[in-house]
């Protein structure tokens, strides 16, 4: 069988740990990729680079320079002519499958928001941004759900055919977090004053739907117990003079630090004794895989994928979104039997390894490209 020729149109910057094991896991003699990006050439580049895949680099982010990016695109598709365009996030896959389409190539797109959208509160932009997410739905060949309630949410409330959708989550390996050594832990514990401190972390954007307000007030219910208890946040937004003046109003700035954005934030979270993930929205988080690829007790909201990582509460605390007593019972549960939240996190590096295994991810991805030609023929 001749290798299939699959092309990845995404709009990263950075490395991408998802991407780069699909890359190392996937059988060339198979399957060759090669990359697009509307970003800035960078960390992902060189890391596909060295990968020995084809990558171009578009610098495109600005919407003022679509319209020369949309050339390129297409040159470009006609220089590397794949029988397969696969497609992430939204911007990249609107304009990646149009093109796609327009030269009659096969398209796989991977699903990397849940229910954003139908939140939306302007019902102008609801209406906008759904009914273009309606048209990529169409043009899209097969869709790759990384968790339940996506492909529940592309299933049952967008009338996407079961036939068209794949769960497939987000390959994992050891690697990234193997280099977190005891010897770093300690050097951040230091570096940060966790030492004899409860230390809560929490990596996202700071941004009104990732749900730190409710994690504050959680917080804010708790410290009167553990009055040593801090919370570190890594990440960078625009919601971070909000949330300080939040911090303010529920008398508890001291008990934040706001850290930024940190290369380190895998050290961090190992230092951490707890991690905290109240989002509001996520297709598949990667801070509660993270976390318990880490080995560290974690309390997530019930969003999209906190069930699928940690096996429906087994192997961490799942307390309703939006709910700031809840987080904060659990949060005193947490510490209280901390110990034990550690032998559950433990179990479900496990499980992770097993569910997530980037090997055989890159296998259900290999047969999606695969049954999508046979099928085509």
């Amino acid at each position: 069988m001749a290798i299939i020729k699959v092309l990845h149109v995404v709009s990263v910057e950075t490395e991408n740990y998802y991407l780069n094991n699909l890359v190392d896991f996937t059988d060339n003699n198979k399957i060759s990729f090669s990359f697009i990006t509307f970003g800035a050439s960078g960390g992902f580049t060189r890391e596909m680079e060295k990968r020995g895949c084809a990558v171009y680099s578009l610098n495109s982010l600005k919407a003022v320079k679509i319209p020369a990016a949309l050339f390129k695109l297409w040159r470009l598709y006609k220089k590397i002519n794949p029988e397969i365009v696969h497609t992430h996030l939204f911007i990249p896959s609107f304009w990646g499958l149009l093109i796609a389409k327009c030269q009659k190539r096969k398209t796989i797109l991977t699903r990397h928001h849940s229910d954003a959208l139908y939140v939306l509160p302007s019902k102008v932009k609801r209406y906008f941004w759904l009914r273009l997410e309606k048209y990529i739905n169409s043009k899209s060949d097969h869709i790759i759900a990384p968790s339940r309630m996506v492909y529940d949410i592309l299933v049952v409330k967008e009338k996407v055919s079961p036939k068209k959708v794949s769960l497939i989550p987000y390959g994992q390996t050891t690697k990234r977090f193997d280099a977190v050594t005891p010897a770093l832990i300690q050097l951040t514990k230091e570096e940060l004053d966790m030492q004899g401190r409860i230390s809560l972390v929490c990596v996202s954007r700071l941004f009104f739907r990732k749900g730190h307000q409710y994690l504050f007030e959680a917080l804010s219910t708790i410290i009167r117990k553990e009055t040593n208890a801090i919370l570190y946040l890594v990440g960078t937004g625009p919601y971070k003079e909000v949330l300080e003046n939040i911090g303010k109003k529920l008398e508890i700035s001291d008990k934040i630090r706001f850290l930024g954005w940190r290369t380190d934030a895998l050290a961090i979270m190992a230092a951490a004794d707890i991690i905290v993930h109240p989002s509001l929205e996520d297709a598949l988080s990667s801070a509660v895989i993270e976390a318990i690829m880490l080995e560290k007790p974690v309390i997530a909201t019930d969003i999209s994928g906190a069930r699928d990582t940690l096996n429906d509460g087994k192997y961490g605390s799942i307390v309703p979104p939006a709910d700031a007593a809840a987080f904060g019972k659990a949060l005193q549960e947490t510490i209280a039997e901390l110990p034990a939240a550690k032998v559950k996190a433990k179990a479900g590096r496990l499980y992770l390894l097993d569910y997530m295994s980037a090997a055989k991810v890159a296998a259900e991805y290999a047969k999606c490209y695969e049954n999508l030609l046979k099928n085509s023929n």
